[in-house]
């Protein structure tokens, strides 16, 4: 117990430092620069409403991380292009544990539930690194959550409502997604563009990843992951 509250406290002062952001630009794009200035060369551009993941910042400019071509790039954009989810309405948490959580706000409920990871559910594929053997994929697929060992945990159900419109929690959009942590996961709600964003800082102690899961309109678009912090 005092191993998972110390992990929690952990998770959350990394939380604190980083955090993910929304591209709001008139133009419907925004430079990415290769530094803190706007005479630093343009290395990217990020269009209006994508994801971007503020990791520090330098004055006017937030030093981010996004995806580019499917891979994490990152570069500097200017505070006013970026808008952190936190400026959105915040779903509040009404019941939570380590093993489950309920967000409720107005016409909004967010529910999820995990379960232990069964290894014999599981296809699980091996590769030897430096003379160790480490779990390299969980039913053929890359996963997140534990730096090569077993996961422990995963999401079990996951239930959303938004006013009458019952909105589908794709498996695909979770089912590589281990540890997760119902303590370190908050929901918050675009009413203008009626967009639903769920953010989770997952890990067992290694492997530690930030997820963000949206959904337009009553319907999952996409996620975005960053790792290695």
């Amino acid at each position: 117990m005092k191993f998972i509250s110390a992990l929690v406290l952990l998770l959350w002062g990394m939380q604190l430092q980083a955090q993910f952001a929304i591209v709001r630009d008139k133009d419907g794009y925004t430079n990415v620069r290769e530094g803190a200035g706007v005479s630093k060369k343009i290395i990217g551009k990020l269009l209006d409403g994508m994801v971007a993941y503020i990791q520090e910042t330098e004055g006017e400019w937030h030093h981010v991380e996004y995806y580019r071509k499917h891979e994490i790039t990152s570069g500097y954009i200017h505070r006013s292009r970026l808008i952190p989810l936190d400026s959105f309405a915040s779903v509040k948490v009404r019941q939570q544990n380590t093993s489950s959580v309920v967000f409720q706000q107005d016409s909004i409920t967010v529910m999820f539930t995990t379960k232990p990871f069964v290894e014999k559910d599981h296809k699980i594929e091996n590769r030897l690194q430096d003379g160790y053997t480490i779990i390299d994929k969980i039913d053929g697929k890359i996963f997140y959550g534990s730096d090569g060992g077993l996961p422990v945990w995963q999401y079990n159900t996951f239930t959303i409502q938004i006013g009458n419109r019952a909105v589908l929690v794709p498996d695909y959009a979770i089912r590589d997604l281990y540890n997760p942590n119902p303590e370190l996961t908050s929901v918050c709600y675009d009413r203008k563009n009626d967009r639903l964003y769920i953010v989770a800082s997952n890990s067992d102690g290694a492997g530690s990843y930030d997820v963000l899961l949206q959904f337009d309109r009553g319907e999952y678009s996409q996620r975005a992951i960053f790792y290695g912090f």
